[in-house]
């Protein structure tokens, strides 16, 4: 569920104050908002006791997550700086690479791919 807009929050206190009324907003606005108190203190109170009868059993898990994330960081760092190097090739092997190209294009073969052998044309 998203947070609410502007617009949004302007319809709900137009539609409250032509339901309530002038006289009758303030105090239905104090309700709702010790409402709102009282329902917070309660999920705090939930989280609180949650966390206290099973903080020692979701520990190895949070372990697991926290090496996970350090994993995926790790990743990433690796990956971004695999993506920034330029691969530069020594001169024999920019010379061996430009004549398989030119043997495959002589041979009407498509990039990245090397023309059959004798063996492979027998099958």
């Amino acid at each position: 569920m998203g947070s609410l807009g502007a617009g949004e929050i302007l319809v709900i206190v137009l539609v409250a104050l032509i339901v309530f009324g002038p006289e009758r907003l303030p105090e239905i606005s104090r309700k709702a908002g010790e409402w709102l108190a009282k329902a917070r203190e309660m999920t705090r109170s939930v989280t609180e006791t949650i966390d206290a009868e099973y903080g020692d059993m979701t520990e190895p898990i949070k372990n697991l997550k926290n090496q996970y994330d350090a994993t995926m960081s790790d990743m990433r760092g690796i990956a971004s700086s695999v993506t920034d190097v330029s691969i530069e090739l020594p001169e024999a092997g920019r010379q061996a690479a430009g004549d398989r190209k030119q043997a495959s294009d002589d041979a009407g073969v498509p990039d990245g791919h090397e023309p059959p052998t004798s063996d492979e044309e027998a099958s």
